[in-house]
């Protein structure tokens, strides 16, 4: 399951970063790692919350730094 969640996080990730990632993992860092503005780490939270049908407090997605989180 975890790794059906990554490759799916992974293909979002690529959309934003206009190239295909290496192989990432639950500690792949967001920003420093794939050079990810505020902006963009936002818009892939949405993403994922349309996704997965989740809802992210406001409060928590400021602390959101790797694939894991």
């Amino acid at each position: 399951m975890e790794e059906k969640m990554i490759a799916e996080l992974k293909a979002i990730i690529e959309e934003y970063t206009e190239e295909e990632l290496p192989e990432i993992t639950m500690e792949t860092a967001l920003t420093a790692d794939f050079g990810l503005n505020s902006f963009e780490l936002f818009e892939i939270i949405t993403q994922i919350e349309d996704k997965y049908g989740v809802t992210i407090p406001d409060r928590v997605l400021m602390s959101f730094a790797t694939v894991g989180d």
